[in-house]
């Protein structure tokens, strides 16, 4: 026995036929994955400590939900196919019911993949009222960014060895179109959740956090500019004042005005000038096909 369970825009299938003593040993088993939890926006201090007052006076109301699983589904590298309890809904919940030994109510719940819990639980994320712009373009983002890479990789296994012809006709509809349309945003902003989220997740988890919670705020440009550095240490940048150093470092190096190409750009400037008078005076197309090389050069240092 089982039934669907709707969310805001994600679907699960809710367990019935498990009895309440079943109930109670899971809760002593319930397992947290760290790539799951992360999908929850973290609460503010204040919204925390009212969460926490909440339940202390009234119990936990409402119940949490736990993916009945095995650990070969939640982690591709082993075989071990023995039955794991997967937190997916009530992470603060349950932090708080641990802390001061308070008794919860729990849902099970089937998905077939982890991929399909991560869009359940983005999805029941981005269907609240309370996210401020950074958590949901975070979320929209780590959706984005899970989509494409599961398409690529899909596409690669049906294609592989195969000599599969081009048919306009059945081209996809693009994953960026899709994710659009369901939350209502344009395709730009879609694509630049998912720089947003790729730069965040190259943060340290206290400032991944602060800023994901509303505490410090941060240029989401310049997030998004971090996304796009290379050999950056992931989860090694503490503060904001190391990502403005890393971005400056960045557009030194790739600056046309520093001193390792700024002679060459001089030499090259006076080389066009003196070709644009000659052909002023005698237009032929020697002195075209000199301009050209001369301006190919000058593009590859600016």
């Amino acid at each position: 026995m089982a039934k669907k369970y709707m969310g805001n825009l994600g679907t699960a299938t809710i367990i019935k036929d498990q009895s309440l003593l079943n109930h109670e040993a899971i809760k002593q088993q319930i397992y947290i994955v760290d790539e799951l939890r992360d999908l929850i926006p973290p609460l503010q201090e204040e919204e925390y400590s009212q969460l926490e007052k909440n339940i202390l006076a009234e119990g936990c109301r409402e119940a949490l939900m736990v993916w009945e699983t095995t650990k070969n589904i939640i982690n591709n590298t082993t075989s071990d196919n023995s039955t794991v309890y997967v937190l997916v809904d009530g992470h603060n919940r349950y932090g708080i019911c641990q802390k001061h030994q308070i008794n919860f109510k729990i849902h099970l719940v089937s998905f077939e993949s982890l991929k399909d819990a991560k869009e359940y639980m983005i999805d029941n994320q981005l269907g609240r009222r309370n996210l401020i712009p950074e958590q949901a373009s975070y979320l929209r983002g780590i959706r984005y960014n899970t989509e494409k890479l599961e398409k690529g990789k899909y596409s690669r296994e049906e294609h592989k060895g195969q000599n599969v012809p081009y048919a306009p006709e059945a081209k996809k509809e693009a994953t960026s179109l899709k994710l659009a349309k369901q939350y209502n945003v344009s395709e730009k902003t879609i694509k630049r959740d998912a720089e947003f989220a790729e730069g965040i997740d190259l943060l340290a988890p206290g400032l991944k956090k602060d800023i994901l919670s509303g505490k410090v705020k941060a240029k989401k440009s310049s997030i998004q500019q971090l996304a796009k550095l290379e050999n950056v240490n992931q989860k090694s940048i503490a503060s904001l004042e190391e990502v403005s150093n890393l971005l400056d470092e960045h557009s030194a190096e790739n600056s046309p005005n520093n001193s390792d190409n700024i002679d060459d750009l001089t030499i090259i400037k006076k080389k066009i000038q003196g070709i644009v008078e000659k052909l002023s005076i005698n237009p032929n197309p020697t002195l075209c096909d000199e301009l050209i090389q001369a301006s190919e050069a000058l593009k590859k240092l600016l």
